[in-house]
């Protein structure tokens, strides 16, 4: 038998008996199962749109669930989810299979049949991974394709796809190359009217010969004809091919002049070299790192670089890196690939083949560096490093992931004293069938209260000084502990929760709760307050967030503006393309972004001017740093930086976790203008506060 499956089983019936006997037929079967038990129209809705699913099983009887609504829910969900119903002794009339299938199963087996059930579920459990594999491989495809067409419109080559003669597509070098403008001017053009007469024959020569033999043919030299009449010597290759799953012929066509060759071989020196150094450059390591990063990086830090700068001059700090680059390219082998990546700053990628043991090398270059005596511009010195060490597996991160990892290690060398080499690991993430008893017991208790009910919403006012008619509120989200008592916060959960992926169900419980109060309130003729909402990394990474919470505010019919979502500055910081993408697109759907515990880190106000968000909640911690600094210039540089850069970009300032009487009394001075925290309200069940009393 193959190894054990582990089945995520939604099982809709109340009958204990008959549950037991699939979970018992099952489990004798081989599999090991994740059961959830549902037998209400909401608990199946639940299951289904919050919790990882393989199979469902509907019992078919009056009372339950229809068939074809659960066909429903399961396509609304996007999950590759199969449903076998289940069909007893006393309804197998009623449900005959062309029936069973005509309503959406996929499968079914009568009660009481074990053999009949297990060969049902192995089927389907067959099926089911040939679709996951179906989609995978989609999904592969597509993003193949994005980054061939990324890559054809951004390269220099000059290529053209030809079907039956004319241009099907052309890409920006190619237009150039001709001097055409737009792709439109090319739709319609033979190829051999981009050569003169006498050229013709031999092109067409050269496209049979590729069409024929089914390979490409070896460059021939033309003569090319722009758009202005102008002619220009051409290398021109072929190779047939296809596009859009029609065949056609991909050319590239090359400037033969001999000045322009000379020009792009400079030019490829000059993009792949560090002039400094001799060593590659930042982008062409970054370039090489993204192709294939099995291997480990080496983050180089000179800790004394600026005071060196400072002392022998900023033309004479090139010689000084020249000279370190040198000392550490002589300790490399062959297949190693160094960088000077920034100021002070070496990395060094040693392949996955590459006979250099990273930790040794690490440790020979820290004590090469600091035995070396450098003599420049008439001055002697020595100096150390820090090399921060990781190791990448290819096609699980990015290059600028698997370099912050380094770098992170490089940092804590640096700060247990430099010349010393730390390497990074990364936090242990859950093994299968490792998962610790106490991070069980947590997903478990979130499982428990997204389907049965155990979650609730509180809400906290934020307050404005300036306009009582501005009501705003930040949500927090609260579950029931185990022993089913006061709902706790679940801030004390979302750890576990973000590590095993759970969180995103949170977020978007607490999204779709929050949007029908205000609905509620939309009702009764009032105007709907703003909404706060946290939300996790877990939900930025997910490709398909934007599109449900689209969704989701389309069908409450309310205006975009009234729903905000917070999110980390940390957060925000560390998958900053995503979180850049999700601001952007929920801009166009009207909904606000707020970067929360803001000014904590050491490039807030460049993430301020990146990210453009609507409001900025200022960290706890600034706010007590603005309450205790006594020298009164550094308390205006911090507001300055604050308030005077928000408020030039239009952006709102929120002081968030205002709990004494001197932090609320500085916050005014400094033009802070909305304010939350227990100085204001504790949160409380209900959108109740009345916004007046802080006006004016």
């Amino acid at each position: 038998m193959s190894e054990p499956s582990i089945i995520n089983l939604l099982i809709i019936d109340h009958s204990k008996s008959d549950i037991e006997f699939v979970v018992k037929t099952l489990r004798e079967d081989g599999h090991q199962l994740e059961i959830t038990e549902a037998a209400k129209t909401e608990e199946v809705r639940n299951a289904i749109d919050y919790q990882p699913l393989d199979l469902v099983l509907p019992r078919l009887a009056d009372g339950f669930l229809p068939l074809a609504e659960v066909r429903t829910l399961v396509a609304g969900s996007e999950q590759a989810i199969s449903i076998i119903a289940m069909v007893d002794e006393k309804h197998r009339p009623a449900y005959q299979p062309a029936r069973l299938l005509d309503e959406g199963a996929d499968n079914f087996f009568y009660l009481e049949d074990a053999d009949h059930l297990r060969a049902v579920v192995r089927k389907e459990l067959t099926h089911l991974r040939a679709r996951k594999q179906g989609q995978s491989f989609e999904t592969r495809y597509k993003e193949s394709e994005n980054r061939t067409q990324a890559l054809l419109e951004n390269t220099q080559e000059a290529i053209a796809y030809i079907h039956e003669g004319v241009h099907i597509y052309a890409n920006p070098a190619y237009l150039r190359l001709f001097n055409y403008q737009r792709k439109e001017d090319l739709a319609q053009i033979q190829l051999v009217h981009m050569v003169p007469p006498a050229y013709r024959a031999a092109l067409k020569s050269v496209m049979r010969t590729s069409i024929r033999s089914g390979k490409a043919v070896q460059p021939v030299e033309l003569v090319g004809v722009r758009s202005n009449g102008q002619t220009l010597p051409i290398l021109l290759e072929c190779a047939p091919t296809r596009m859009n799953d029609e065949p056609c012929t991909q050319i590239i066509v090359r400037d033969a002049a001999p000045e322009k060759q000379v020009y792009n071989q400079q030019l490829e020196e000059l993009l792949r070299y560090d002039n400094a150094t001799g060593l590659y450059n930042r982008r062409f390591f970054l370039e090489t790192l993204e192709i294939g990063h099995d291997g480990s990086i080496l983050y180089v830090l000179f800790t004394d670089y600026a005071a060196i700068r400072y002392a022998i001059g900023f033309e004479a700090v090139d010689h000084f890196v020249h000279e370190a680059a040198n000392l550490i390219k002589s300790l490399l082998s062959f297949e190693d690939i160094a960088a000077h990546f920034a100021s002070g700053v070496f990395a060094v990628f040693l392949p996955a083949g590459s006979p250099t043991n990273p930790i040794v090398i690490a440790e020979r270059i820290c004590a090469a560096i600091a035995e070396h005596t450098f003599q420049i511009a008439g001055k002697m010195f020595t100096t150390t490093c820090c090399i921060g060490v990781y190791k990448a597996k290819n096609g699980e991160e990015s290059a600028m992931q698997i370099l912050s990892n380094a770098d992170r290690a490089c940092e804590m060398a640096r700060q247990k004293g430099g010349n010393q080499v730390e390497i990074y690991t990364p936090p242990k993430q859950e093994k299968k069938g490792g998962i610790s008893p106490q991070d069980e017991a947590v997903i478990r208790q979130i499982r428990d209260a997204l389907t049965k009910g155990g979650l609730s919403l509180s809400y906290q006012p934020i307050v404005s000084f300036e306009n009582a008619e501005e009501a705003r509120y930040k949500v927090y989200l609260h579950i029931l502990d185990e022993a089913g008592g006061t709902p706790q916060p679940v801030d004390k959960l979302s750890a576990v929760a973000v590590r095993y992926g759970a969180m995103g169900a949170l977020d978007k419980w607490a999204i779709i709760r929050g949007l029908s109060i205000l609905m509620e309130v939309q009702k009764v003729g009032v105007n709907p307050p703003i909404l706060f909402v946290r939300v996790s990394h877990n939900s930025i990474l997910d490709k398909e967030f934007f599109d449900w919470i689209g969704k989701r505010v389309k069908d409450s019919r309310l205006p975009g503006k009234h729903l905000v979502l917070e999110i980390k500055e940390e957060d925000a910081e560390e998958y900053f393309e995503e979180a850049k993408l999700l601001r952007s697109r929920l801009r166009d759907l009207g909904c606000g972004v707020a970067l929360s515990h803001f000014g904590g880190r050491p490039h807030s106000d460049r993430l301020l001017k990146e990210m453009m968000p609507d409001y900025i909640k200022i960290d706890g911690s600034l706010i007590e740093r603005l309450t205790k600094t006594k020298d009164e210039n550094s308390r205006r540089a911090m507001a300055t930086m604050l308030t005077e850069q928000a408020q030039e970009l239009r952006v709102r300032v929120v002081a968030a976790g205002v709990a004494t009487a001197p932090q609320m009394a500085s916050i005014w001075q400094f033009g802070v203008t909305l304010v939350q925290g227990s100085m204001v309200a504790e949160p409380g069940p209900g959108l109740d506060f009345d916004f007046r009393q802080y006006a004016g």
